[in-house]
């Protein structure tokens, strides 16, 4: 059976789910289910399994193929064949797909085979022989960002002392280097900051700036986070000069980020603190180029490692844990609902504040008195 051999009213009730869903849920969450189902639909039509609906010996054959070995197909992007290859996948990668299949199923309120006992043994053995352990994003701690912002400042500063204008690109990176170590922000919600958000302390300096929305606040509640003087000094300077590239800007520029600025949830070029410079205009920054952002200035610095949009979340979490703070107050800086990311990325240097490494330095004092 396909789902074209479903009776229409099953069909009907699943768009109409999944129609809901995708007005419920943010954009990363739809593409994560889209490209779980439509990979497990190649992976059956190239074995002429039924994907929709599935049995739990289908899931269990899925979840041991794409666990164990490259899945090759080929897809139209752009109206160009493409060869796309998945797997072998990490844990969380097949709990993904699962969960997209899953999901599918419970739309039609179709018998959900990806909680069978056949799924449960098969998805047990996949962890047993790959593990469950995550790799870590290589981390950007502020003895690094330290040398990538003074190697701006540099830069900056022989700038002034030959007369001429600082670099655009000089004041924006060590504002958005700055900001992203103070907030520990995820690299979507660094792009997604407005001038509207950044603000002086009420009662005493320096301020703090809103993150509006993040991974674990879809609904907009929000949450502020500090900002050093440092910092808002650094967003003033890219702030004046970010105001000067939109008086420069084109009148055809212009009208289409007014035109933009019309829809208030839109963030528009004059609304976002990060913008990129193009020949086209300005833009918001995206999160691939924020990325590159840092990895271009630790080349500059000769800082010979490649970051990840994560990298600055995970360093700063390690300074602030290995400065003594403790994890909650740690989760509460960078907006974690619970406490369980900032013990997996301090891991390492928690070991310290064992049982037995007190024990050990309990022992040191004692012999010394």
């Amino acid at each position: 059976m396909t789902e074209q051999d479903l009776p229409h009213e099953i069909v009907a009730k699943a768009q109409e789910y999944l129609s809901d869903f995708k007005n419920a849920r943010a954009a990363k969450t739809i593409r994560a289910f889209e490209n779980g189902v439509r990979l497990f639909r190649a992976w059956c039509d190239r074995d002429e399994k039924s994907w929709f609906p599935a049995t739990p010996a289908t899931v269990a054959a899925f979840v041991a193929s794409i666990g164990a070995q490259p899945f090759t197909r080929v897809v139209i992007k752009r109206r160009t064949p493409t060869t796309i290859t998945t797997g072998p996948v990490a844990a969380a990668t097949m709990k993904q797909y699962l969960w997209a299949v899953g999901l599918l199923h419970r739309s039609a309120d179709l018998p959900d085979p990806t909680k069978s006992g056949k799924v449960a043994f098969a998805v047990d053995a996949f962890e047993r022989a790959v593990g469950v352990e995550q790799r870590q994003a290589p981390a950007l701690t502020r003895e690094v960002s330290d040398r990538l912002v003074e190697a701006i400042e540099e830069r900056l500063a022989a700038a002034a002392a030959d007369g001429a204008p600082p670099s655009l690109y000089d004041l924006r990176d060590r504002a958005l280097i700055l900001t992203w170590r103070d907030t520990l922000a995820r690299v979507s919600e660094l792009i997604r900051l407005r001038w509207d958000d950044v603000a002086p302390h009420p009662v005493k300096p320096p301020g703090s700036v809103k993150i509006r929305r993040s991974k674990t606040d879809q609904k907009g509640q929000g949450h502020q986070r500090h900002l050093t003087e440092r910092t808002l000094a650094a967003l003033t300077a890219w702030r004046q000069a970010h105001a000067a590239l939109l008086a420069a800007a084109s009148p055809a520029q212009r009208a289409r980020i007014a035109a933009m600025a019309e829809d208030a949830a839109a963030l528009s070029a004059d609304r976002a603190v990060f913008v990129g410079v193009h020949r086209g205009g300005l833009t918001p920054l995206s999160t691939t180029a924020a990325v590159r952002v840092l990895n271009d200035r630790a080349t500059w610095a000769g800082v010979l490692h490649v970051f990840s949009g994560h990298s600055v979340r995970v360093g700063t979490t390690q300074d602030l844990l290995a400065a003594g703070y403790d994890a909650l107050a740690v989760a509460q800086a960078g907006g974690w609902k619970d406490t369980k990311m900032v013990l997996r990325y301090g891991a390492r240097l928690l070991t310290d504040r064992s049982a037995v490494a007190q024990h050990e330095c309990d022992r040191g004092r004692a012999s010394g008195d």
